[in-house]
């Protein structure tokens, strides 16, 4: 049997040696960029941010009309039928205290508010504010899905060489299974050596469909996130000049470009004027009107008189006017409105703060993510080369008869776990720099990905993304 086995082990049983284990299978077809671009244009959360910033800038809009005179257009035709004084008077005359007549109405009114308490200020600059913190959520969303999509082609390219790495694994149990097998069945093996070779394969075979059901799983999440499966993935290669030297400068990076500090920034911004309108309400309302109206049979005058002639039914008038109005008591309704602004910007400040935590937290988690993984990476590779010199150094022993069966399928184990422990760390490490990337707010640059221009907007809003 050993024999047998000895000359199963002269053949390249794990092809995949230690350039070939700790360096991941690349191919030209579809790029990381691709992947995070495909995406951009493609996800439902992209979708919706996009919407919610083009509805905010919408309320710009609507809020700067306030600036403007409104016009109003007014006219009407019917029957009317009257029984008034003025109508009972002349039928003391006529003889009949009612009129019937086709009432016909035409008017133009012009407004201009002069003065609102500088409500109409404040309400655009509030929704400007507004419009400028949903375009840096745009920004947010699309630095999240960008690390989701590199995330999810990282674990795909890993699922991979994983999967890979269990078929060889599996191949080198089979070659030994085989040989096992054949001695035994001629007479010269052992069934000891069978029992626990058939054991070894099972495990090797269930490690497989382990690794392909990860690999199916890894595929699903990608398609999910690009709307296309993954295609000849290729190694990607981080931006390591984007990657700040330190902690305390990738956390000084963060907090002045994350575009979720930016949002809540001007969130607060956004409080602040809602808080300033809210006070407009205590000074009086100053408006310019201009009013002209061609009327004709009005409230049953027609124009016709029992004791003179006819004038016409016609009532024309044209009003000028500026027009004071002040409220004098609302049940404490300001006061209330008062509050409510302020408790909102004090929320939008503890928003802000939360914000800012969360931002330090993911910057610091990822930046010592990179550097433990630095250090881990090293001892990992000593272990796959030490094991892969102790699978070789058992074999020759085992030929010897110096080392049983199961020592040699022990270090065939060891090796495979080695390697896959390696390959995990390894992606880890490249997933972590690009966590970096996004707790820096710096993942789209990193990746050379260019924003569409629709989300700079219509106009440069204030704190919003300069164009």
């Amino acid at each position: 049997m050993r024999k047998g086995v000895g000359r199963m082990f002269k053949k390249p049983v794990i092809a995949l040696a230690m350039a070939g284990v700790l360096m991941p299978i690349t191919s030209s077809a579809q790029s990381i960029e691709q992947a995070v671009a495909q995406a951009l244009d493609t996800h439902p959360q992209i979708r919706q941010a996009f919407n919610r910033f083009k509805v905010r800038e919408e309320l710009v809009q609507q809020a700067s009309s306030a600036f403007y005179p409104t016009i109003d257009f007014d006219a009407g035709i019917g029957h009317e039928w009257t029984d008034s004084i003025s109508t009972r008077r002349d039928g003391l005359i006529t003889g009949d205290s009612e009129a019937e007549l086709t009432r016909r109405e035409l008017g133009v009114t012009l407004q201009q508010v002069l003065f609102n308490g500088f409500q109409t200020t404040n309400d655009v600059e509030r929704t400007q504010f507004e419009a400028s913190a949903e375009q840096w959520l745009l920004f947010a969303t699309a630095e999240d899905i960008a690390l989701e999509v590199t995330r999810a082609y990282l674990e795909y390219m890993r699922a991979e060489q994983v999967v890979e790495l269990s078929l060889r694994n599996l191949e080198s149990h089979q070659e030994i299974y085989d040989a096992v097998k054949q001695k035994t069945d001629s007479g010269l093996g052992s069934t000891a050596d069978l029992s626990q070779v058939t054991g070894r394969l099972a495990r090797a075979n269930s490690n497989l469909i382990s690794a392909q059901n990860n690999l199916s799983d890894s595929e699903v999440i990608f398609k999910k996130l690009v709307n296309h499966p993954p295609v000849d993935v290729r190694l990607p290669v981080p931006d390591a000049e984007a990657i700040p030297m330190s902690l305390d400068s990738a956390l000084n990076m963060a907090t002045v470009n994350h575009p979720t500090l930016k949002a809540a920034q001007n969130d607060i911004h956004a409080a602040g004027a809602q808080r300033d309108a809210s006070k407009g309400n205590y000074y009086p309302q100053v408006t310019f009107d201009l009013t002209a109206s061609w009327d004709d049979n009005l409230d049953g005058a027609d124009g016709t008189s029992p004791t003179a002639q006819s004038v016409g039914g016609e009532n024309n008038e044209l009003l000028a006017m500026v027009r004071v109005s002040y409220n004098i008591f609302a049940g404490g309704a300001d006061k209330a409105r008062e509050r409510e602004a302020a408790y909102s910007f004090s929320e939008s400040k503890a928003v802000q703060q939360e914000a800012y935590r969360d931002v330090v937290e993911g910057t610091t988690l990822a930046w010592n993510a990179r550097e433990f993984l630095s250090q881990q990476l090293i001892y990992l590779r000593q272990h796959v080369e030490a094991s892969f010199e102790t699978r070789n150094a058992y074999e020759s022993q085992f030929r010897l008869g110096q080392r049983t069966l199961l020592d040699v399928l022990d270090a065939e184990n060891e090796l495979f776990q080695a390697r896959r422990e390696y390959l995990t760390a390894e992606y880890d490490d490249l997933i972590a720099q690009y966590r970096i990337f996004n707790a820096t707010g710096q993942l789209l640059a990193s990746l050379r990905i260019t924003t569409p221009d629709v989300w700079l907007g219509e106009e440069n809003y204030q704190g919003g993304v300069q164009q």
